[in-house]
């Protein structure tokens, strides 16, 4: 995995992180709210051996001390010691409750020991500490006597008095809350990579070109505004994406310059992928760029194109099918008159017949001789066989794969089953890419119409009214495959393009 995979990963599972941060600040101050609070009381104590007369002795009874020093480690820590301040304090516990509460350490290369006991009671832990420097040291002079001896060759001396603590040693909140709050944190992340790695829906254009054999022919943003209208209208105006597919219009124009798609069928591998919503808004940017444009309500299952444009939709494309109504008698304009809608009509019975009919094919060859585009919104791909009935009339298919919805196996059965019937895939549009991930597809730049610059004071009259001018303005830029304006066009108003060059007639 690249880095800029772990980053796209960290950034698709924020939430997993955030998640994770809370959980684990959340798991350390329950852990430390529960946990009894301890104080801990320290002393030193030195040892030294005695009776020495010279330098060679005092170094020779250094080197004899830092080799006792070790054993009275275990010493310091023993039970028998330990039962010693027992008996002297009149502690209710047992020797070996209390030595557990006790630790040692020599002070590397000295005869320094440091003794720490840790108890609920800052001034248990005090006392306990104390008691057992008196104590060793009593001890250590008894085991350090020899026999017939009136002194110890050992002494020991306590150099740090035990003292009472202010605050518990543990718990450290702030401590726990960090670590608590750092260990949250690997678990999101290890959670939003693992997430990542065992995600199976199509996410990027490598995956598209993997599976479905072709590159995608655009890339549509999420707009929370399509779920009501349907129609990026922006006519007046601009918008990401009203531009998105502008550019799928631009792209379709360049898939196969000698064999130009001028019938294409837009559909998906199963429904909710948003097929519908791209025919209608492709379809309206084609007219939009003076093309004459047809588009076809070919979903007699679940028709929604009439719906999402405010049509009528009682009689359409079943009846001319049916042979009960002409293809022109039925076709509805929409806006300029340059885009045609043929309804679906009633629902007949066999719909895959129906489409695969001689009198489809008639129908489209009509359209097609009428029109610049005929799009014809078909049904899923895995579902029903009809838009693979209807690509292979067309002169080609655009499959809509719904990014982090569509799996890597939907895509690839969608693909395969107009490549078994050799119906000729144009491309897949990656639909409803979340704005956290659209940087990667170009999004996240805009280059909208410049505002009205303000007149300079010598375009200005004597009253402070603008003067009349005989140059134009400068132009606003451009939009790819978007008409632009002059100066006697109104602001906001495309300028009609001049149409399409019709082919094969």
């Amino acid at each position: 995995m690249e880095l800029k995979d772990v980053l796209q990963a960290l950034r698709n599972g924020w939430w997993l992180l955030a998640v994770g941060l809370l959980i684990g600040l959340a798991a350390a101050g329950v852990a430390t709210w529960q946990t009894t609070p301890l104080y801990s009381s320290s002393t030193q104590l030195f040892v030294k051996t005695t009776g020495q007369e010279d330098t060679s002795t005092a170094y020779q009874g250094n080197l004899f001390s830092q080799q006792r020093v070790t054993s009275y480690v275990q010493l310091l820590t023993g039970e028998q010691l330990a039962g010693r301040v027992v008996d002297q304090l009149s502690l209710a516990e047992t020797p070996a409750e209390l030595a557990s509460t006790v630790s040692a350490s020599v002070v590397p290369e000295t005869v320094l020991l440091n003794v720490t006991v840790t108890r609920e009671s800052a001034t248990e832990a005090r006392n306990i500490a104390a008691a057992l420097g008196q104590q060793f040291t009593s001890r250590v002079t008894e085991l350090e006597t020899p026999d017939g001896a009136t002194s110890s060759t050992v002494k020991v001396e306590v150099t740090g008095e035990p003292k009472v603590a202010g605050a518990p040693t543990t718990p450290q909140p702030t401590r726990n809350l960090a670590l608590g709050g750092l260990a949250g944190l690997f678990v999101g992340a290890g959670a939003a990579f693992a997430r990542e790695r065992l995600d199976n829906t199509v996410k990027t254009t490598d995956d598209v070109s993997r599976l479905a054999g072709v590159g995608v022919v655009g890339a549509l943003i999420e707009d929370p505004t399509l779920t009501d209208r349907h129609v990026a209208d922006d006519e007046d105006g601009y918008s990401e994406t009203g531009e998105a597919y502008r550019q799928i219009r631009t792209n379709l124009q360049f898939l196969d310059v000698d064999n130009h798609a001028r019938t294409i069928v837009i559909t998906s591998s199963l429904p909710g992928e948003g097929k519908t919503t791209v025919a209608v808004n492709l379809a309206v940017v084609l007219a939009q760029s003076g093309a004459r444009v047809a588009l076809v309500e070919a979903d007699l299952r679940r028709p929604r194109v009439t719906r999402y444009l405010g049509m009528i939709s009682g009689a359409g494309l079943s009846n001319v099918l049916a042979g009960t109504a002409e293809y022109h008698e039925l076709t509805q304009p929409y806006r300029n008159g340059n885009l045609a809608v043929l309804a679906a009509g009633p629902m007949p019975p066999n719909p895959s017949e129906m489409l695969g009919s001689k009198q489809m094919r008639a129908l489209l060859a009509q359209a097609r001789q009428e029109n610049d585009y005929v799009l014809i919104d078909a049904p899923p791909l895995l579902p029903v066989t009809d838009a693979a009935v209807l690509s292979v009339i067309a002169d080609g298919a655009i499959i809509i794969a719904r990014y982090g919805v569509t799996t890597r196996a939907q895509l690839a059965q969608a693909a395969e089953n107009l490549h078994r019937i050799d119906a000729k895939l144009l491309g897949v549009v990656l639909n409803r890419i979340p704005p956290k991930a659209a940087e990667g597809y170009g999004y996240g730049y805009s280059y909208a119409y410049d505002a009205q610059p303000e007149p300079t004071p010598e375009a200005r009259d004597k009253n402070g009214r603008q003067r009349l001018t005989t140059h134009t303005t400068s132009m606003p830029a451009v939009r790819d495959g978007a008409p632009g304006r002059d100066a006697t066009t109104p602001p906001g108003r495309p300028r009609p393009a001049p149409p399409v060059p019709k082919r094969g007639r």
